[in-house]
């Protein structure tokens, strides 16, 4: 699934769970006018319509979703539920129409605007009189409250009248301006009595403290970073500890914790606060149970060391719930923890950064960034970018963060190549920008498999064009560059890119697109869902060990 798809599922279930069914209403229907063939989407649309008492509708989801999933029997079900009803419905020709989804609204709040005959004739009335007015403008301002009061038998009162004077097409326009006005004040009334009844509401949105408790709180991660400052614009107080000490400290409503491995100790902080039924969010960037030894970061901040590998397991136990970057991560977790959910990597347009354009360039600049532990995996395509840096004038390697790559290139004139050194986390997207295709090689081993799309998304963020291996994450993100399958799809695809500068353009575009689905305003409210969950989540006390192993 698309990370882009994904938040966009999670926000529409966030406006379920809120019973905010107009806004659930307008992200499903919109997802599936973009991926007509996702079966959830079809199933959930399906499932709108069932309950309006539209079985017809709901029968032709159900049946699309099983064109793509014929196996799923939870759907099949639905079938059946949906044919009890007979022939009731509409069968709406195109579910996902304006016009559908505000008839829809309608028989699910039972908000619709009934228009009476005396309306009508009231509306003729005042109609008559304006035009016939010695100054209607004047008659129109002294009137206003009686105008929006009937709004709807003007608008009616037209539609008969395009039809008596046989313009059709003028009448359909009409009624779906009226039918739009009735899924706004339906929209807008489910606003105003979920903000009355919000304090009644299980499902209100999350406001409480948050503690995050971090390993190295001089060196915070990103994703940390990131998340703090949305949950904060999001009405949350947040705050930051090294440690919890009972009978000292208040205790939060529920706490995020970063890797805590790092800092051992910090196992008996978390400890503390399970046995306080404080609900615990571990957050896991990387995943450490399939990071190699030979990883120059694997004795630094991995599982090297006996203290370090058992401090990971006990926080796995203590967490009420996992949260992870990627899908393959997950995956990996699930045989261990009861729950694991994923939420991608984000961005902030806070940071200016992101939207300043770089400054003109003779060059079109091809750039690589990773770890030490990366190298191998650029050494594979290394030969094909020096091809095409002597095969190009125009072209330089830029190596962004790591000496010991840029020696790799020695070979090249001073003049094709840059080597540019890592900056602090805020000044990345200016860094970024000094890159004209950005190259993310990556070998295929469990560890890699495992890894994130945070850098496509960040590219995309910046509108640069990609040119990565085929992982799991980056065939998932697609938007905004091109995947390479094969060792020869590499320098074929490098070389159009650089050829091609209203590709590079085009491209650039689409990820700047999918990236806004992952801007921190809609991630933080991802967050936000999970956060909810986690404080609401019943705990199972038998199968959770709350306290610190003997062996830490």
């Amino acid at each position: 699934m698309q990370p882009e798809l994904k938040v966009r599922k999670i926000l529409g279930k966030t406006y379920l769970n809120e019973n905010r069914l107009s806004d659930a209403l307008d992200v499903f229907s919109k997802i599936l006018m973009d991926y007509p063939e996702d079966v959830e989407t079809l199933h959930i649309l399906g499932n709108f319509y069932l309950a309006s008492g539209d079985g017809k509708t709901a029968k032709k989801l159900y049946q699309q979703a099983l064109r793509f999933d014929p196996d799923n029997k939870v759907i099949q079900r639905q079938v059946n539920l949906a044919e009890e009803m007979g022939d009731a419905g509409l069968e709406e020709p195109i579910p996902t129409e304006i016009t559908a989804v505000t008839r829809l609204l309608q028989r699910l709040t039972g908000k619709s605007q009934e228009i009476s005959e005396s309306d009508i004739l009231r509306a003729a009335d005042l109609l008559e009189k304006i035009i016939n007015s010695e100054s209607p403008a004047e008659l129109v301002s002294s009137r206003l409250d009686e105008i929006d009061e009937l709004l709807p038998a003007l608008i009616e009162l037209n539609i008969r009248q395009a039809y008596a004077d046989g313009k059709p097409e003028l009448a359909e326009s009409l009624r779906g301006l009226q039918l739009n006005i009735d899924y706004q004040l339906a929209a807008r009334d489910g606003e105003s009595s979920g903000s009355e009844s919000a304090g009644a509401q299980n499902h209100a949105p999350f406001k409480g403290n948050i503690m995050f408790l971090l390993p190295e709180p001089e060196h915070i991660p990103g994703r940390m970073t990131l998340l703090k400052s949305a949950l904060e614009a999001l009405g949350c107080q947040v705050s930051e500890k090294r440690e919890f000490i009972p009978n000292r400290d208040a205790a939060p409503d529920v706490v995020i914790t970063s890797d805590p491995h790092l800092k051992p100790a910090l196992i008996e902080s978390l400890s503390a606060l399970s046995l306080a039924n404080v609900p615990i969010i571990l957050d896991l960037d990387t995943d450490f149970d399939k990071q190699p030894i030979s990883h120059p970061e694997y004795n630094t901040r991995g599982l090297g060391t006996r203290i370090r590998s058992n401090a990971y397991t006990s926080a796995l136990s203590l967490a009420r719930m996992v949260t992870v970057p990627s899908d393959v991560h997950a995956e990996s977790l699930k045989n261990l923890v009861q729950d694991v959910r994923v939420i991608p990597d984000g961005w902030s347009d806070q940071n200016k950064l992101w939207h300043k354009d770089p400054q003109p360039r003779n060059t079109i600049n091809i750039g690589w960034m990773g770890t030490n532990g990366q190298i191998e995996d650029l050494i594979l395509i290394r030969r094909f970018i020096i091809r095409i840096i002597r095969e190009f004038h125009n072209t330089r390697i830029v190596i962004i963060g790591n000496p010991q790559a840029y020696r790799l290139f020695e070979g090249l004139p001073e003049n094709r190549r840059m080597y540019l050194p890592a900056v602090a986390q805020e000044e990345f997207p200016y860094q970024l920008g000094q890159v004209d295709v950005l190259l993310v090689p990556l070998c295929n081993t469990p560890y890699n498999l495992s890894l994130p799309d945070t850098i496509l998304m960040e590219a995309g963020a910046k509108g640069i064009p990609w040119v990565s291996s085929p992982i799991q994450s980056f065939k998932g993100w697609q938007m905004g560059g091109v995947v390479s399958e094969t060792m020869d799809e590499w320098h074929l695809n490098l070389r159009h890119l650089v050829m091609d500068e209203e590709l590079r353009r085009r491209l650039g575009r689409e990820g700047r697109m999918a990236a806004k689905a992952r801007e921190m305003k809609q991630s933080g409210k991802a967050w936000l869902e999970v956060i909810h969950q986690a404080v609401h989540s019943p705990v199972n006390l038998l199968s959770v060990d709350r306290t610190i192993p003997s062996q830490l």
